[in-house]
């Protein structure tokens, strides 16, 4: 592989992205003037340095650390200058859908009001979104399983029997009491009968005899439509029946308290899910440059954060630095039949791409971790200047038995946005005196970046 190809072919992709990612960004909270300010919260959970500050929906800052204060969590942001931040502002920890991320929504209080002091607290008030949701269901639930136990305990009189069930027992002893009255006077009561259909016949003979006709059709139409309500009243009565016995989606809800319980299980996990998800933060850096003994030098990182505390570091690098193997092949030839003449032939082998993998801790500004380096094993210690956006570090790896290991220092400057420049030192305790420097510039994504980027190419 042509390294002078590999760093041009690099260059040009990571133009391309310079122009995207500047189209992307420029009206976003990175540039302009701002103003620093701080807040505590109980629950720093799913927030992140660089979080975004957002006034009504717009980014308007970001956070620029997070740390520990007492049993609290101290946050320093910064806004842009031409927001004004008042001292009634409140700020507001919020979450987008059911997989977005956290953000902080801030409220800069009354217009005429002046400009708060740099460096002020600002008070932060609860948060919203699918945790607020998911503990009020939690709630409703208990509520209907309470009302559910009201209702059942309601139905039942001081000695514990149904009281419905009493209640249909006098409804049929009243009926058989009208059933025996009607026996017994049957000749009375269609005497009644036949006095109140002559009543009818009268009455009926005095009315005019149009409105008898429209008197007639409008009761010939109430008949089908008192079948029906008598139809869907059997239906209801149905249905009612089946709720009560614990049938259906319904009457296990109502009825069986496993069901209630399950669902509040369900609802708890599901916002274990999600603040897990919530928790997850990447950090993707790729640089080209030069080494002054070797040639080119081109890597690809990611950090992944499943916790503010722990990362995993994945990576690609391509350069001729490093370790190399070696094969010496002996050849004898003769010639018109002279003696043998030896001739040995070595060949170096390199490898064109090397791997990193490795697991670390972030405590406050330091970072330690381990595993492969340049696909060998190795250690490594960070420290972090976010204010300044720098990050220095130490690698040691590459444990060669006649060189020994290969010591590395090298510190990353953000230049602008997410443009930066990285300086390393080579092989600085090399015992065959092969030290060497590194200068790259490359692009270093955040999670939000690439949400943006992701953003343009959806619509």
């Amino acid at each position: 592989m042509n390294p002078l190809k590999v760093g041009l072919l690099t260059l040009a992709a990571m133009a391309s992205v310079v122009v995207m990612s500047l189209k992307i960004t420029q009206n976003q909270s990175g540039f302009g003037k701002h103003v620093t300010y701080k807040t505590l919260v109980k629950d720093a959970s799913g927030i992140f340095e660089k979080t975004p500050i957002k006034v009504a929906g717009i980014n308007a800052g970001k956070i620029k650390s997070i740390e520990l204060a007492g049993r609290d969590a101290l946050i320093t942001f910064e806004i842009q200058e031409k927001v004004r931040v008042t001292p009634n502002a409140k700020l507001k920890i919020k979450s987008v859908g059911l997989l977005g991320d956290k953000f902080i929504d801030i409220d800069l209080g009354a217009e005429t009001d002046k400009r708060l002091e740099e460096g002020s607290f600002i008070s932060t008030e609860g948060g919203e979104g699918f945790d607020s949701l998911a503990k009020d269901a939690s709630a409703v639930l208990k509520d209907v399983k309470e009302i559910t136990a009201g209702i059942k305990e309601a139905l039942r009189d001081d000695e514990g029997r149904n009281v419905v069930k009493q209640i249909v027992e006098n409804i049929n002893e009243v009926t058989a009491s009208l059933r025996r009255i009607t026996d017994n006077n049957e000749e009375k009561v269609n005497k009644i009968i036949d006095d109140i259909e002559q009543l009818s016949s009268q009455l009926a003979h005095e009315t005019d005899r149009y409105q008898k006709d429209s008197l007639m059709a409008d009761l010939s139409k109430i008949g089908p439509i008192l079948d029906k309500v008598d139809a869907t009243v059997s239906d209801l009565r149905v249905i009612v029946a089946d709720v009560k016995d614990g049938k259906g989606t319904v009457g296990k809800l109502l009825r069986d308290d496993a069901v209630v319980d399950q669902v509040s299980q369900t609802l708890s996990s599901v916002n274990r899910l999600v603040n897990r998800i919530n928790n997850i933060e990447a950090d993707i850096g790729l640089s080209t440059g030069a080494n002054t003994r070797t040639g080119s030098d081109t890597r690809f990182d990611l950090d992944i954060y499943p916790a503010p505390e722990r990362f995993f570091r994945l990576g690609i690098v391509t350069n001729d630095f490093g370790p190399q193997s070696e094969k010496e092949t002996d050849t004898f030839t003769s010639t018109n039949g002279g003696p043998e003449t030896k001739t040995s032939v070595r060949k170096i082998n390199k490898d064109d791409f090397k791997f990193n993998f490795q697991i670390g801790r972030r405590i406050q500004r330091f970072g330690l971790r381990a595993g492969l380096i340049e696909s060998t094993g190795g250690v490594g210690v960070d420290y972090f200047f976010p204010d300044w956006g720098i990050r220095t570090g130490m690698e040691l790896f590459d444990y060669q038995k006649d060189a020994g290991p290969n010591l590395r220092l090298m510190g990353e400057f953000k230049i602008w946005n997410v443009l930066f420049a990285r300086v390393a030192g080579e092989d600085l305790i090399s015992k065959d005196g092969k030290q060497s420097a590194t200068i790259s510039m490359g692009l270093r994504f955040s999670d939000q970046d690439l949400a943006a980027l992701i953003g343009i190419f959806a619509r």
